[in-house]
């Protein structure tokens, strides 16, 4: 028999146990531009190491939606990490990079695959960069994985932070996946938000909120108004 629920807040702790196209955007590739001034090649090259870590920061923020600690430790080994691209070029005259596929491992050693659609540096400060179309797939120990994708969002490495926009999904192939809109994460404290409706499902029950927030030193997942949780008891581990 399931157990139902209802109430204002609810905390959750953890049990211990696609090719895109950019939009429609105008495009131009870089071999039309004026070629290779050194400060272009600069550019270029600092776009693509900030690119290797706002990508792996991305997919960890994404991935704490459904779980209250970042698979992706925070300070990636770049000898792990393999960045490729279709292109490079400009989209809004800023630069951009054309389908970025990052592949490597993390701290554990466990294979992770992060691709975008694009990804497109402001011009007017090059620690920012907005990301189209995120999307995850990690494998965990037992050959277990998760995909988590996002439809944009906005980095700026100085804050530490990062907006998730246009749509968060997250799977495992356990079962369980969670959905929202969007979500704001501080990177330098864990804290991850979200003020939008949540929803998930799993083996063990269903939930959903108007808001959540995941505290990551914790491990703690906060659901917060209109939350309504079913349980199925017997399928608890006691």
């Amino acid at each position: 028999m399931a157990r139902e629920g209802f109430g204002r807040e609810a905390i959750a702790e953890p049990l211990e146990t696609k090719e895109a196209e950019t939009g429609g955007h105008p495009l131009r590739d870089w071999t039309e531009r004026t070629r290779g001034t050194a400060l272009d090649a600069l550019r270029y090259t600092r776009f693509v190491a900030f690119m290797k870590r706002a990508l792996p920061v991305a997919a960890a923020a994404v991935l704490a939606s459904v779980i209250a600690y970042s698979v992706i430790p925070r300070h990636q080994d770049q000898d792990r990490m393999s960045l490729t691209y279709q292109r490079t070029g400009t989209i809004r005259n800023d630069l951009a990079m054309i389908k970025p596929r990052l592949t490597g491992t993390d701290g554990k050693g466990n294979p992770f695959t992060i691709t975008a659609a694009a990804a497109i540096q402001n011009a007017k400060n090059r620690r920012q960069a907005t990301l189209e179309k995120v999307d995850a797939d990690i494998q965990l120990d037992g050959n277990q994985w998760i995909n988590a994708s996002a439809a944009r969002g906005f980095f700026d490495m100085d804050a530490s932070t990062l907006k998730l926009g246009g749509g968060l999904s997250v799977y495992t192939d356990t079962g369980y996946e969670l959905h929202t809109q969007s979500a704001d994460a501080d990177l330098r404290h864990g804290i991850f938000k979200g003020e939008q409706k949540v929803t998930g499902q799993g083996p063990l029950g269903s939930f959903r909120a108007d808001n959540f927030q995941i505290d990551r030193a914790k491990r703690r997942v906060i659901l917060k108004g209109h939350v309504h949780m079913i349980m199925y008891p017997k399928r608890v581990k006691r």
